[in-house]
């Protein structure tokens, strides 16, 4: 059995059904590509997968870790361990990059402000970002900046890439990571997600 499994999904969008009976199996350290043309449901699947309330599912079952996500909040199912990385990111006045790599991290580490044990400090944060930018190839130069305000493509892409890289998921859903980039950024999306895959992370 898959890791990650998703038995005859069927959603919709404005009553319109997208998602017409989905199966798909994703284990950890495989690498899945769904391909088809712009409106077949490509973005409506990973939306639907972690969540995203424009989307309705109408039946079906996504089972990750004994569980139907479905039944989840997205961000239960990030703390389960499943990451969305958007076509279209958003942009997010007044969080800085740094800011919201660590809120994020003591999220999934449950950290709710009182027990100290679970939470990250400034030190293993900053530990942490300066091992995964290395690994990345990328700097630091973004870090104070608002979360993709005034980013470029390629500089957006980069920023999930390393929100993935920081937050290791299980399962990572990527949104046409491509869409909108030139050459150069390609190349790094490609190589960057090339270096995070293993044994532990499933991609589709």
């Amino acid at each position: 059995m898959a890791d990650f499994e998703i038995k005859d999904l069927r959603a919709s969008v404005e009553g319109r059904q997208i998602l017409k009976g989905v199966s798909l199996g994703i284990s950890k350290g495989e690498v899945h590509a769904v391909m088809g043309p712009n409106g077949s449901g490509k973005s409506t699947l990973s939306h639907t997968l972690m969540g995203h309330p424009g989307y309705t599912v109408d039946g079906g079952q996504v089972i990750f870790k004994g569980q139907n996500v479905l039944a989840l909040e997205p961000d239960e199912r990030a703390r389960l361990g499943m990451f969305l990385a958007f076509q279209y990111p958003v942009v997010v006045p007044g969080i800085s990059m740094a800011n919201f790599l660590r809120t994020a991290l003591n999220s999934k580490r449950g950290y709710d402000g009182k027990d100290k044990s679970k939470q990250v400090t400034p030190k293993e944060f900053r530990s942490m970002l300066k091992g995964e930018l290395e690994v990345l190839h990328m700097d630091d130069s973004f870090l104070p900046r608002y979360i993709n305000d005034g980013f470029s493509g390629g500089e957006k892409k980069r920023a999930e890439i390393l929100q993935m890289a920081m937050l290791k998921p299980e399962i990572a859903i990527l949104d046409e990571t491509d869409s909108g980039l030139d050459i150069d950024s390609i190349k790094f999306v490609a190589e960057a997600v090339n270096r995070m895959r293993g044994p532990e992370l499933g991609i589709l």
